[in-house]
């Protein structure tokens, strides 16, 4: 498996940059996970829209699915031209029903519901997914092969589930949403010195961290994360990494 970061930020992304989103790659297949505002654009530049094999998506904010809704225009198009006539797997969340429909109302895309503790084969890749607790409902996932474990956490609040789920992975890519200064009671997200904790009770072997608030400074964000978690790194955008 081969995870390339098209986009790392949320809720909204740096200038030149763009929100989460993700390309697994395994054995020639093309597994999209998240589509989030300004990612499509990026991503077209890899593959084409034909080329996408799956589209998971953890949860139906904006910054993770918000260009899905841009994708159906490039779906459509690659059927007219001839070069893809079959729907696209989309794996999502039911909820909330406004953001599902969208998607799963549109000729082009085949859908289908993720639930708590779903297993499914995606593309020859073992997935399990875990629902976080989050504003909306929203799912860690699970992907394995060949013996290897790749981890993402989606968006969620700290928790008792996550660490197990992702015991041992060898990658875990991991939200900080926010620097523990920042983070107020009822937050919908982890903030950086939780993350590294979280990695750390996991013991995984491997850490990227995601889901940056474009106005930080990034040093900062490593720094908490390590406080915990020592050999944690920034997911870099357009680079790839072998789980």
């Amino acid at each position: 498996m081969k995870l390339t970061c098209i986009g790392r930020y949320g809720p909204y992304p740096r200038a030149g940059g763009s929100c989460s989103c993700y390309l697994l790659r395994y054995n020639g297949k093309n597994v999209v996970i998240d589509m989030g505002c300004g990612s499509l654009t990026k991503l077209l530049g890899l593959l084409r829209a034909a080329d996408i094999d799956t589209l998971v998506l953890s949860h139906l904010h904006a910054d993770h699915m918000g260009d899905v809704l841009t994708l159906r225009y490039a779906l459509d198009a690659s059927k007219k031209m001839g070069q893809r006539q079959q729907p696209l797997t989309v794996y999502l969340p039911a909820q909330p029903e406004t953001e599902s429909s969208l998607i799963s109302a549109h000729g082009m895309i085949d859908a289908h519901t993720i639930t708590d503790d779903m297993t499914a084969n995606i593309c020859g890749m073992d997935v399990t997914f875990s629902l976080m607790p989050h504003a909306v409902p929203s799912f860690a996932m699970k992907f394995c092969a060949d013996g290897k474990t790749f981890v993402y956490s989606g968006d969620t609040k700290e928790n008792d589930k996550l660490a197990p789920f992702a015991y041992g992975a060898d990658l875990l890519l991991m939200e900080a949403a926010y620097l523990s200064r920042d983070k107020t009671p009822g937050a919908p997200h982890v903030d950086a010195i939780e993350a590294g904790r979280i990695a750390l009770d996991a013991q995984v072997k491997r850490m990227l961290v995601t889901h940056i608030f474009p106005e930080y400074n990034e040093n900062d964000i490593l720094n908490e994360v390590r406080e915990s978690f020592p050999s944690a790194k920034l997911i870099e955008e357009t680079q790839v990494y072998e789980v």
